[in-house]
């Protein structure tokens, strides 16, 4: 009697790539719709219409508050020199005395832009409901 021996051929396992690329496709679908995206606020201004010509408003003098920012970051208060830890409570004191208060944030062009920012947060802080911003091209003295 012949003994026959069985050969048995092995396949190799295959991983079915037809479908792959749908299946990846309907994966960034689903996380594209259920992320939640945040959304930077950034700074909310009102800003004027424009117009042909700029018009020019006269401010009384006790109206306004200007607030400058010197290019090595020296605050100063309507030309007097504050630290940046008196801002808050400075500008609030002085909302509470005239609450018509027009506050101009006025940074030197070459300052970071870190410090304007920190001026707004305080003045927000404090209150100040009318700012405007400017930049000046000198040191603010």
């Amino acid at each position: 009697m012949a003994i026959i021996k069985r050969v048995q051929i092995e396949e190799e396992a295959e991983i079915p790539t037809a479908s792959m690329a749908d299946i990846a496709f309907l994966l960034i679908i689903f996380f594209m719709t259920t992320t939640n995206f945040a959304r930077e606020k950034g700074l909310k201004f009102l800003l004027p219409e424009k117009k042909d010509q700029p018009q020019e408003l006269k401010i009384k003098k006790e109206n306004l508050l200007k607030i400058s920012i010197n290019d090595r970051g020296e605050l100063f208060l309507n030309d007097e020199q504050y630290d940046w830890n008196v801002l808050e409570r400075e500008v609030k004191l002085r909302l509470e005395k005239n609450p018509k208060l027009i506050i101009l944030i006025r940074t030197h062009k070459n300052a970071p832009y870190e410090y304007m920012i920190r001026a707004f947060d305080a003045v927000k802080a404090a209150g100040g409901k009318k700012v405007g911003l400017g930049i000046i091209g000198e040191i603010a003295q």
